[in-house]
């Protein structure tokens, strides 16, 4: 019998009754931790990579560990991953990218292009990864 605290979910033709998921301490640090990271080390980051004279921010460093979280946060609220979306949406998103460059600016400057990109994954990552922190979050009430 189904209450309303259980899923049902098809998995290869048969359904599965999925108990829902507790929130621990390890989630709840999954689910802070990149807004920590970015709110008490961007000075520090930031100031280190001045220092030594590159471009380098803190939200640059973050994009790997928010694609990793991505997969995680998709597997716990979903029990599917939505990565391989994920990576066909920034891949889409530099070909848009790149054609912008071109027809508007006239030319390609890789370093230009590159740099936009990456923010605009970084952006496009912590979206994804806090729209999945709420359904994950929503899934477990």
């Amino acid at each position: 019998m189904l209450t309303a605290k259980k899923i049902l979910i098809q998995r290869k033709g048969a359904y599965t009754i999925m108990e829902p998921q507790t929130i621990t301490p390890a989630i709840i640090v999954l689910y802070l931790l990149p807004l920590m990271v970015f709110f008490f080390f961007r000075k520090s980051i930031d100031r280190h990579f001045k220092k030594n004279h590159t471009r380098i921010k803190l939200a640059d460093l973050m994009v790997p560990y928010l694609l990793v979280g991505i997969h995680i946060l998709s597997q716990l609220a979903f029990h599917f991953t939505i990565f391989p979306y994920f990576l066909i949406f920034i891949f889409s998103l530099a070909i848009g990218l790149l054609f912008y460059f071109a027809f508007k600016k006239g030319e390609i400057l890789y370093r230009s292009f590159f740099k936009s990109w990456w923010r605009f994954v970084f952006l496009s990552a912590m979206t994804t990864y806090y729209g999945l922190v709420i359904a994950h979050f929503v899934v477990s009430i």
